[in-house]
């Protein structure tokens, strides 16, 4: 079966939205380059009653927008299961958060002879989750992306241009040359996730004796404790400028919590249900547990417990108070015995939870295979494959706690545009969430604690509160001298530039400002600024300087124009400037979906 990568290049017309010039190229066979300029000729090449392709897309939620407006316009039905496939039918996998994995359409079903003829629609952002200009650099290919004037008024039929089908030709050659990298390693599962699980199960003959899959009522109870990365801004530091500062990163966070190396616990088997405060059993050690509690922040201590929806607290706030208020938690062991150390707890009833079997070593095989390919490709020089196993390394953790609830999108055409409709698609079997919550757990426990031992250095050291900033992997600190201050750390922290879990200088800034979580920017000793604002494009940094960093910085209503005056006056690059443009957000239209200008309020 032929396998293509596919890139689309559409109108920017709202009352003219199409597809303009299409191109594959041929995953192992680079040279076999097709383009054309009108989907109706993309359809047809799918259609090929020989070959049943598959097609990948680099983010197919874009494009794919276009795949299903053809198809419910020329006469194609909807079905929720392939089971039900016939001819000119198809079938979505697209989630109930619009997140789109893959299309399948049916041309011809032959039932008596069991021959179909089909065509397969995936997205390799699920499996290369960065962009095709970083997919070119760090798989260190041969050719890069280049540059496109995606406004340019294009008529129906218009003819390619040499410059157009470099551009795109190169497109999807980097897709094609990268994938191809990854399916002779044989990664060609649909998900980055999906190949590290495959991949581990070859190395674990124990696997479903480790990890049975649990009834999903178990699995929904056990799921409340699983939760992502600390991210935290220390309030002395809020919308505050500093000095000098270093960045310390963890070197491969969830391997190294994953590893055995520290002789952290994981939790494996068939749970036990116990009623109640759990009480220590050495067969069963770790246990998930779910608590009524009042609760306040002991003087000193960083917060840890965070309590997504609900209306008495903020999503994203990691909490010094339950505000008198008495609130249930369902939390690992780790997080629970982190949270008796750090706040006082006014009151406490325990409402039981389950108790699980452990080990380590379980992943050891595993993280030091991809680690010792790490380490040989730097050796190497070979780009492709260091990224290939950094992904490996970091993927297989979080696709333990995949959903078993399938609540799934439909297309359908309304008032000529491609609309969703929810609809319940087949819950699946849990795999084993359990693994995932402490692994994560551990990961938070480690840079909070770590983040409290930066604290009490400083204050030792300089009388003064040094800490400022945590976000997942990672912590910020002001520092006076680097080399001394890096010396001192160094008997609170492992460090070291290589050592799996051990905290890493990566970087250091002449200052820095901070107003929330993922919302800070940071100014390098060679005038670089970084800037990270949740939902602020990268390609606007260069607007972004230490004056107008605060709340109300607006871009609506200035135009480009405007806005590379501005990012000149802040002594911007060629480069940076001709990559500028507004916000964009997805807008469905009739014949696909156009990218919008939009503005952005720092709020």
């Amino acid at each position: 079966m032929k396998c293509f990568t596919a890139d689309f290049e559409t109108t920017t017309d709202e009352k003219d939205c199409r597809v303009w010039a299409f191109a594959l190229c041929e995953i192992g066979n680079p040279e076999n380059f097709i383009y054309g300029n009108s989907i109706e000729e993309f359809m047809d090449f799918c259609a090929n009653t020989k070959e049943n392709y598959k097609i990948y897309f680099h983010n197919i939620k874009f494009d794919g927008c276009f795949i299903l407006d053809y198809l419910e316009n020329n006469g194609f039905e909807f079905i929720p299961e392939k089971k039900q496939r016939d001819d000119y039918t198809y079938t979505t996998l697209i989630t109930d958060m619009n997140v789109f994995y893959s299309i399948e359409v049916f041309f011809k079903v032959n039932k008596k002879s069991h021959r179909t003829n089909k065509v397969t629609f995936y997205d390799s952002l699920k499996i290369l989750n960065f962009s095709v200009e970083q997919i070119a650099k760090d798989f260190d290919l041969p050719i890069r992306k280049l540059t496109l004037d995606y406004k340019a008024k294009r008529e129906k039929g218009h003819i390619l241009t040499p410059e157009e089908i470099d551009y795109i030709r190169n497109d999807v050659e980097i897709m094609a040359r990268a994938l191809d990298i990854m399916f002779q390693q044989d990664l060609k599962k649909m998900t980055i996730g999906s190949d590290a699980l495959n991949y581990y199960k070859t190395m674990q003959p124990k696997f479903k004796k480790l990890f049975p899959s649990l009834e999903n009522e178990i699995d929904n109870e056990i799921r409340l404790s699983y939760k992502g990365g600390f991210t935290y801004l220390n309030p002395k530091y809020k919308e505050k400028k500093i000095g000098k500062g270093l960045v310390l990163d963890v070197n491969s966070e969830y391997p190294a919590m994953m590893h055995s190396m520290n002789g952290r616990l994981l939790p494996v088997g068939v749970p036990i249900q116990f009623e109640g405060e759990y009480e220590y059993d050495e067969l069963y050690p770790l246990y998930i547990i779910n608590i009524s509690c009042m609760f306040e922040l002991k003087k000193g201590k960083i917060p840890s417990i965070q309590i997504k929806h609900s209306l008495d607290y903020q999503q994203n706030e990691y909490l010094e108070s339950s505000k008198g208020l008495i609130t249930d938690l369902t939390l690992t062991s780790v997080d629970f015995e982190l949270m008796k150390e750090n706040y006082n707890i006014k009151f406490l009833k325990y409402n039981g939870g389950y108790k699980f079997q452990a080990t380590t070593g379980i992943f050891d095989e595993y993280i030091d295979y991809w680690t010792a390919q790490k380490i040989q490709a730097k050796k190497e020089g070979n780009s492709s494959l260091y990224r290939i196993a950094k992904l490996m390394q970091n993927s297989l953790y979080g696709k333990f706690a995949v959903s078993t609830k399938s609540s799934l999108k439909q297309p359908m055409m309304q008032d000529g545009i491609v609309k969703y409709i929810d609809y319940k698609g087949k819950d699946r079997k849990s795999l084993y969430c359990a693994i995932s919550s402490f692994i994560t757990s551990y990961g938070r426990d480690y840079i909070i604690r770590s983040s409290m031992k930066i604290r009490e250095w400083s204050l030792n050291k300089y009388g003064e509160d040094y800490y400022v900033y945590s976000d997942t992997d990672s912590i910020h600190l002001r520092i006076q001298d680097e080399e001394d201050d890096v010396n001192d750390l160094k008997k609170i922290l492992e460090i070291d530039d290589y050592k799996l879990g051990a905290w890493k200088p990566e970087s250091t800034f002449k200052h820095g400002a901070y107003i929330r979580q993922k919302c800070y920017i940071e100014e390098s000793y060679e005038g670089k600024l970084n800037v990270v604002i949740a939902g602020f494009p990268k390609n606007l940094a260069p607007l972004m300087t230490f004056d107008n960093f605060k709340i109300g910085f607006s871009t609506e209503g200035m135009t480009v124009e405007d806005m590379i005056k501005q990012a000149r006056k802040n002594g911007a690059s060629l480069e940076e400037i001709s990559r500028i443009h507004h916000k964009l957000r997805y807008k469905h239209v009739k014949g696909g979906v156009i990218l919008e200008d939009t503005g952005f309020t720092l709020k």
